[in-house]
């Protein structure tokens, strides 16, 4: 199998765990599963940036059509956290001279550069997912808490896909 049908068939087995996931576990109203970050993260990093906005846009249209939420929010969350994957992961690991085409797995960089890394695209993904799902003064507190939180259930789910299905030697 070659290396991008095998991308391929990892893309569509995540995008189909996202669904079954969002449709049928339920953690509380304060958690919302989302496995689009690790996808976004994993396009190839010497790809137009406007095509690798466009396939996350494409990957947050299928989650959001295929799952009953709102219509274009995990699209807009996943074109902004693919709108600054790329700027952001050259600080975080090109401090061990990596030029690779895909971000490197865990196993040759170690996990912290991936936690710091992930934590800072669910930041991002999160926050325009909050803001835009319903974000109101009064319940600030709720959403901080709402952004914690998704953020580090999220972090955790991403990081044993990641040791999982994108471990690989590139």
């Amino acid at each position: 199998m070659t290396t991008d049908i095998k991308r391929l068939v990892v893309y569509v087995v995540v995008i189909l765990i996202q669904i079954i996931a969002g449709n049928h576990i339920n953690l509380g109203p304060l958690v919302y599963i989302c496995l689009l970050p690790i996808l976004i993260v994993n396009l190839p990093l010497d790809q137009e940036p406007y095509f690798s906005i466009l396939i996350s846009f494409g990957l947050g249209l299928a989650v959001d059509i295929l799952s009953d939420g709102v219509l274009g929010l995990n699209a807009g969350a996943a074109a902004l956290t693919s709108l600054v994957s790329k700027p952001l992961f050259y600080p975080i690991f090109q401090k061990n001279n990596y030029s690779k085409k895909y971000i490197p797995p865990i196993r040759e960089s170690g996990i912290l550069p991936h936690i710091n890394y992930m934590s800072v695209m669910l930041l991002v993904f999160f926050v325009f997912y909050i803001a835009f799902d319903g974000f109101t003064k009064t319940a600030f507190v709720t959403s901080v808490l709402r952004l914690a939180v998704n953020v580090a259930v999220n972090l955790a789910m991403i990081l044993i896909l990641d040791f999982s299905f994108f471990n690989d030697k590139r």
